[in-house]
């Protein structure tokens, strides 16, 4: 089953879609207030940078090229500054732009938060939010026709900002019944889309009590949906209805099936915005794939959960929702995947730090370490010699755990982000992939002595040295257990000597 979702995922790679649908511009102005204003009494905010994501529709489309696919993103915006931050992200972002129309009748829709100390003091919002011109929608129906013919795949996200008009979802309707492809709706009222038919809606619970004009439940909300399948399949003329409840999982109801369950993995970190976007995407791509319904939820379930484990507006790449299939989910068993892990994480600016041994035994001494090496960055990459590796290093009676051993224990520290083993005695080819920022090694080494020093110097990273811990190594718990088993064996022949009456 896992090979099958990971050819699954891997697919990815091999579709087209087409998101359509309303854009933000999320901006976060960071500074600090710092003064109180001569002109009025007023805090003076000074600003230290800003950071330009992509929301609504066009985070859909992120989160699709994210994923893999080739991306085709058609909204209307207007003629201005946030218009040209947005289209420089999605670009970034690999999103093809070339069909965005721009209207110099509207502003964009841009949400500009300002932030000090990761507290948010204020939210300007901004952008034009009336349906889209006759002209405008002429327009759009048009390139939606055009791009219609190359992709795999359509996905719909209405914020309700007027791009998506009654009359677009109307020429929409012509322009599929010509040739049927996945079609995913995502929107404050999905029931919108029912002419269409869609092959799955993605309400969220506050929608979806909307939709069916019941109050809200406090607990057991899945049940409280649940009784309602058919009437909800009726309202959105959807074969299938997922419905995401946020902390309580996804119900995912199919017609002619019983109501599949889907439950959440729990997560500390409630920062991230946008999981649904990424639910949708992932979604869209699995239906694309031809896979059953159930499994295509728990592919885009998969997905929402790597996700509300970042801050921000974030996305899951195709890598990362492989490896939260493996049996050990840190466990990075290609280098070149572990490459694209780490070109995605840096581009979210993200530390490295990267350290390497056996880990044959797990003490107190391999904990300091890689505590110690966590805290020099955000993200802690730990090679790990296989097997033969340690043979060739210790001797032929170690390692003591095997491979799959040490990597599910390792697998299970917090400190540890990503796993992945190599065969050589020194991880050379390894730091040349990752290029970390910082390399941790334990020891009593100096910055120049360490075998990888040159490599280290040449690659501009920085190092730290961890020190051991006196008489906490796997070889002195080797050594010791020896001795122990040593005295036993004495004790035990001398009470047998003692027996036999030969003392």
């Amino acid at each position: 089953m896992k090979e099958t979702l990971s050819d699954v995922i891997d697919n990815f790679k091999n579709l087209k879609v087409l998101v359509v649908g309303d854009a933000i511009l999320d901006t976060y102005v960071n500074g600090s207030p710092d003064r109180v204003s001569r002109e009025a009494p007023v805090m003076v905010f000074n600003v230290h940078e800003q950071e330009h994501y992509c929301g609504g529709a066009a985070n859909t489309a992120i989160n699709v090229a994210a994923l893999g696919a080739e991306t085709y993103f058609l909204t209307v915006l207007g003629k201005d500054s946030s218009s040209r931050e947005l289209i420089d992200v999605l670009k970034k972002n690999k999103v093809n732009t070339d069909f965005i129309i721009r209207d110099k009748g509207r502003t964009t829709i841009a949400k500009k938060r300002i932030m000090a100390s990761s507290h948010m003091l204020m939210r300007i919002d901004e952008g034009t939010t009336t349906a889209i011109t006759d002209s405008c929608e002429k327009e759009l129906l048009q390139k939606i026709g055009e791009v219609y013919e190359k992709v795999d795949a359509i996905i719909l996200s209405d914020y309700g900002f007027g791009v998506i008009t009654n009359q677009l979802i109307e020429g929409i309707k012509e322009i599929t019944c010509r040739e049927r492809k996945a079609l995913v709706a995502d929107g404050r009222d999905v029931s919108r889309f029912k002419i269409l038919h869609p092959d799955a809606v993605k309400p969220n619970y506050e929608e979806t009590i909307k939709l069916l004009h019941i109050d809200k439940a406090h607990q057991k909300r899945d049940e409280q949906i649940a009784g309602y399948a058919k009437k909800l399949h009726e309202i959105t003329g959807a074969n299938k209805v997922a419905v995401t409840l946020d902390a309580d999982g996804v119900l995912f109801l199919e017609k002619g099936k019983e109501p599949y369950k889907i439950i959440a993995v729990p997560q500390d970190n409630k920062k991230a915005i946008g999981a649904g976007d990424t639910f949708t995407s992932a979604l869209a791509l699995s239906l694309a794939s031809k896979v059953k319904g159930e499994v295509a939820a728990e592919i885009a379930a998969a997905a929402a959960a790597v996700v509300v484990q970042k801050d921000g507006t974030i996305c899951c790449t195709n890598s990362e929702l492989k490896a939260y299939f493996t049996a050990v989910p840190k466990y990075i068993s290609q280098v070149d995947r572990l490459s694209e892990i780490v070109n995605d994480l840096k581009k979210q600016g993200k530390k490295i730090v990267f350290t390497n041994g056996c880990f044959d035994i797990i003490h107190k001494g391999h904990i300091t370490l890689l505590n110690k090496a966590r805290e020099a960055g955000d993200v802690l990459i730990v090679g790990i010699n296989n097997d033969n590796s340690i043979r060739k290093l210790k001797g032929p009676e170690r390692p003591i755990n095997n491979l799959d051993d040490r990597l599910t224990v390792l697998a299970g520290l917090q400190s540890v982000d990503y796993l992945i083993a190599f065969e050589e005695e020194s991880p050379v080819h390894l730091i040349k992939q990752v290029h970390p920022h910082v390399f941790v090694k334990g020891g009593n080494y100096t910055e120049t002595t360490i075998p990888e020093a040159a490599l280290l110097k040449k690659l501009g990273c920085e190092v730290k040295i961890v020190p051991y811990l006196e008489e906490h190594s796997t070889t002195h718990i080797i050594n010791k257990i020896r001795d122990i088993n040593h005295e036993v064996e004495i004790e035990v022949s001398a009470n047998e000597f003692s027996k036999a009456g030969l003392n």
